[in-house]
């Protein structure tokens, strides 16, 4: 059976001065548990949609794979993700897990990640006006129907500055709606290094690395970077835009993009 994205709960709802019963949508926290060649790797708490999308963007994001050819195999049963992959699971001793900066617990194996980074420089040409900037993020807001639903979605999407939102996806943690976005992508075979990604989320270093695997020229977000996920972006040449309000927002790196 498909696990529902959120479920209608019964609250008590307090306006001015008066209590009443009310119907409410709560966004679904689930269990993914993710075993790779029939070891246990990590367990995600994620939104129950796009998860072969989420399973196929975390194994990329964190470097265990260098290639969807590299999956030969991914079945999702409940709430199991059991993949194979060509070779063998390198030892999580191999990168020390960090617990980031999200509220949720994120973990991830940073030795990985940075054995992959620091090869990558993303050259893009991209330039993307201010005015086309406002109007992919509006259309983040505008399009993300569970966050409408329930107020507890994070959103993330690809973009064309020409073309608009190509993928959007949601999902309680804003790492994991990025890896679905990540996910997505690879399984369609999209081009990035002309696109944007664009979240509702916080951009740390995390998010800034996931960005970097997929080599976007810009990320490009409601909220604000960390000061390390600044200097990665300085050193990556990737173009971080924050804090998007109507009109207004903050370029925190290579603003040179940004026309």
């Amino acid at each position: 059976m498909k696990e529902a994205p959120y479920s209608d709960l019964v609250v008590t709802l307090f306006e001015r001065g008066e209590a009443r019963k009310a119907e409410d949508a709560v966004i679904a926290e689930f269990p993914l548990e993710v075993i790779i060649n029939g070891q246990s790797l990590v367990n995600l708490l994620c939104t129950p949609t796009d998860m072969e999308d989420l399973v196929v963007g975390f194994l990329y994001s964190e470097g265990i794979i260098g290639d969807l050819r590299d999956i030969t195999e991914l079945k999702i049963t409940g709430n199991r993700a059991e993949a194979r992959i060509k070779g063998e699971l390198k030892d999580n001793s191999s990168g020390v897990a960090w617990l980031t900066s999200g509220c949720g617990h994120y973990i991830t194996w940073r030795g990985r990640q940075e054995d992959c980074i620091y090869e990558v420089k993303v050259d893009s040409p991209l330039k993307v006006s201010a005015a086309a900037l406002t109007q992919l993020v509006m259309g983040l807001e505008i399009k993300g129907t569970l966050y409408h639903k329930t107020r507890g979605a994070h959103g993330a999407a690809l973009a064309s500055p020409n073309k608009g939102i190509l993928i959007l996806r949601e999902d309680i943690g804003r790492h994991n709606a990025v890896d679905k976005v990540v996910g997505c992508a690879l399984r369609q075979g999209i081009e990035t290094s002309d696109k944007l990604l664009l979240t509702t989320g916080r951009i740390s270093s995390e998010i800034l690395y996931k960005v970097a695997r997929m080599r976007f020229p810009f990320v490009v977000s409601l909220s604000v970077p960390s000061d390390y996920a600044v200097w990665l972006a300085d050193l990556l040449r990737i173009t971080i835009v924050g804090f998007v309000r109507g009109k207004r927002f903050k370029v925190y790196s290579h603003a040179w993009r940004v026309l």
